[in-house]
């Protein structure tokens, strides 16, 4: 009874160390997120990436992979990967937006992020999108984020804080006041 009890024990902490127990981001794409919050009004999240972006592949496998920002990206947010550099047009409320060839074979970026960049200046790799339901804009996060740099922002913009007060107050005060009633929900 003891070894059994021993190796159960053992597999599970062998599971849990493999990361099988990890919460997983369920990624979809623009259309669909866009018509998923006709019908339940949440925000949407966007993964701007290139294949080219080592940036965008460490936010990956540090951050997105973290289970609490998972938990907090399926919770809020209808979550997207968007391949800046994508070779499919893709049409959100009626407008076509394109995808770039360069003559000289290379990809370009796609018109739909040179519109969710907004007004950023050059932009750059990754950028983190936040939408409205209706796709009316949020913010533009540019730059990597560990995940104690992004959940701040996730819940700020997901509960409404940003029509309260600052960021810069609210980051501060996010772990003592809000976390813990932010991943009750979640978890």
């Amino acid at each position: 009874m003891k070894k059994q009890s021993l190796f159960i024990l053992s597999l599970t902490l062998l599971f849990a160390l493999c990361g099988f127990s990890q919460t997983k981001v369920n990624w979809t794409d623009v259309n669909k997120a866009v018509s998923l919050s006709e019908k339940k009004d949440k925000p949407i999240f966007i993964d701007c990436y290139t294949s080219w972006c080592g940036w965008c592949k460490v936010l990956d496998e540090k951050t997105f992979s973290n289970d609490t920002i998972a938990g907090i990206l399926n919770y809020y947010y209808y979550p997207v990967k968007f391949d800046a550099e994508g070779q499919e047009d893709i049409t959100i409320k009626g407008h076509v937006y394109h995808a770039i060839k360069n003559p000289n074979g290379k990809k370009g970026t796609h018109e739909l992020m040179k519109y969710l960049w907004e007004g950023q200046q050059g932009g750059g790799y990754p950028s983190l999108v936040i939408r409205k339901g209706d796709f009316s804009p949020i913010t533009v996060e540019m730059g990597y984020r560990t995940p104690d740099n992004l959940e701040p922002i996730l819940i700020y913009f997901a509960e409404g804080y940003n029509k309260k007060m600052s960021f810069e107050k609210f980051e501060k005060n996010y772990v003592k006041d809000y976390r813990k009633s932010v991943l009750k929900k979640i978890f």
